[in-house]
């Protein structure tokens, strides 16, 4: 998208520590392909050194109109602060748009290189940060008081949070997108496998996409499907993800019936929401999963706790099933009423759900009329 005043594209900075298996991570290569698709200058900047661990997870799904520049960083240290304040300075561009910890080490460029103007996505609650991330929070909360950083929300639920822990509003609402996702070169071996993974023909199928974080809560997961296959229900559920071979994670699974198949993690994922009947979430708090995105997009019907993202777009009995409340007993309620009514929920109505939505080129017009908006006001953006 060019700049209307000027005729020249705009130039975005998309920052994010590294591209590891996550929603939000998967959600910065879509957003920085579909922006490249839209003629802006964007430029992907990640902390992490690719080669290690997981943290290159994504980086082939890249387009080849994004620059990549990676800092190669093992450990985040001190210096991690000095590092990313170069790098951001060495860019040229109008917008610098933060997501996750990146804010955080980011904060030097946001309070010195006032040539830039500067956004930070709210992937969470922000409850979550003031509790678990405190020195985050009072970074962020200090640069949103100075006016040198803009915010933006996922969803209904996390604007209100953002609102009542920021103590402002967030200055957009733009709910997460996601490319178009289809079936993989690797799909018949996909349904091949989950096959195996069904009892007989009849079993209903519910896969979980998820890595292994207390924010995810995997316990509950596990106590709960363990009583539907003590109640005598014929269901599978596939774990997808990765951090399950961690030693405090042994008991639990040690606990998983039969019926329970951890498969580590995989990239291609819509593959095995396509083979599903059900795709469920059994988190604490989140944003607006993309997970969630995806499952809409395969004809997958969403079963999950009431977090943010869940109860904007689900409605209970129509395109999903939600539980009451965070208790095992609500939860494990959901997942019956959808073994019981799932049938009334049609794939087309999930899959026009997504296109309604979710579709990633009405997210990234969104977040480009907001750069633009921004580089063309000196920050004077209309709050929600």
């Amino acid at each position: 998208m060019k700049d209307v005043s000027s005729g020249k594209p705009l130039r975005i900075l998309e920052v994010i520590p590294a591209l590891n298996s996550g929603g939000a991570e998967r959600f910065v290569v879509d957003l920085c392909n579909q922006m490249a698709r839209d003629e802006c200058e964007v430029t992907l900047l990640t902390m992490k050194n690719f080669s290690l661990r997981n943290f290159g997870f994504y980086k082939d799904d890249i387009a080849s109109g994004v620059k990549v520049v990676n800092l190669g960083l093992g450990k985040f240290a001190p210096t991690t602060f000095y590092w990313l304040y170069r790098a951001i300075r060495q860019q040229k561009c109008d917008v610098v748009h933060f997501h996750l910890t990146a804010i955080y080490f980011g904060v030097l460029a946001v309070l010195f290189d006032r040539k830039k103007k500067y956004i930070v996505t709210s992937h969470n609650q922000a409850e979550s940060e003031r509790t678990n991330e405190r020195f985050r929070y009072w970074v962020k909360k200090l640069c949103l008081k100075m006016r040198l950083l803009r915010q933006v929300a996922i969803s209904d639920q996390n604007a209100q949070s953002v609102r009542t822990v920021f103590g402002m509003p967030p200055v957009r609402l733009i709910y997460n997108g996601r490319e178009m996702v289809s079936a993989s070169d690797k799909f018949n071996e996909v349904k091949r496998e989950v096959s195996r993974c069904k009892q007989d023909d009849d079993t209903k199928v519910f896969t979980v996409i998820a890595r292994c974080n207390p924010q995810k809560n995997i316990p509950r997961l596990i106590r709960c499907f363990n009583r539907l296959i003590d109640d005598g229900e014929n269901v599978a559920l596939l774990v997808i993800g990765n951090g399950y071979a961690a030693p405090e994670m042994q008991s639990v699974i040690s606990q998983a019936k039969g019926g329970i198949h951890f498969l580590g993690q995989r990239h291609n994922v819509a593959d095995y929401l396509l083979c599903s009947d059900f795709f469920t979430l059994s988190s604490d708090y989140e944003g607006m999963p993309i997970t969630l995105i995806e499952a809409f997009a395969c004809g997958c019907i969403p079963v999950g706790t009431p977090v943010s993202g869940f109860n904007d777009v689900v409605t209970d009995g129509a395109n999903g099933f939600i539980a009451k409340d965070f208790s095992d007993e609500a939860y494990t309620e959901a997942l019956k009423r959808a073994l019981a009514h799932g049938n009334s929920i049609s794939k087309d109505s999930l899959r026009w759900t997504y296109a309604q939505n979710f579709s990633m080129e009405t997210c990234a017009h969104k977040y480009e009329m907001l750069f633009r908006e921004m580089v063309e006001s000196s920050y004077n953006c209309k709050h929600i």
